[in-house]
């Protein structure tokens, strides 16, 4: 419950930036990659969320990766402030946040597409428009590859989940047969 009210918070102060400099897009673009490169780097994330190493020392880190990636002063000062509030380890969940905030703005949904195997960018822009049509709103879709899923797809959309993996239909497939039903 605090995490939460802590992440809306912020995102909402970044967001009223973001209009006042009409830079929303901006910042979101700045926030996932400076959220990216935390992910894939394990030990320089645990460095930066944790409290135990020096303010100056993770500002000094942050501010490597901010020059390399070459992010506005905007996001390095609201990143050093979060550090200065011990609120860092809330970045991941206030760039959620800062999402579904300008999504709601901008009237926009995001899909998550999870297919076993890579699909062509016409399904891709044929799905995007039939969540379109159906929702009535800009749809932005992610497309992650789980090979486990055998095929099919799985879709998250908004907050809704269709699960039409094969994997899933087999699985239905098997507690129906262990429970005697007819297939």
């Amino acid at each position: 419950m605090i995490g939460s009210s802590i992440t809306r918070r912020y995102a909402e102060a970044l967001v009223s930036i973001g209009v006042e400099e009409n830079r929303c897009d901006t910042f979101e673009n700045e926030l996932k990659q400076i959220v990216d490169v935390l992910e894939k780097n394990i030990e320089l994330r645990n460095v930066v969320f944790s409290s135990v190493y020096p303010q100056k020392n993770r500002k000094a880190i942050l501010k490597d990766i901010i020059k390399r990636l070459q992010l506005s002063e905007t996001i390095e000062n609201f990143l050093n402030l979060l550090i200065d509030k011990n609120r860092i380890e809330f970045l991941p969940h206030i760039v959620n946040t800062y999402e579904e905030i300008i999504d709601k703005r901008e009237g926009r949904l995001r899909a998550t597409v999870t297919v076993a195997q890579q699909i062509p960018n016409k399904s891709i822009e044929r799905l995007k428009k039939a969540f379109q049509s159906s929702t009535g709103k800009e749809v932005v879709i992610e497309i992650e590859e789980d090979p486990s899923i055998i095929g099919g797809a799985i879709t998250k959309l908004g907050h809704v989940v269709y699960d039409g993996s094969i994997k899933s239909h087999l699985e239905r497939l098997k507690r129906s047969m262990i429970r005697g039903e007819e297939v």
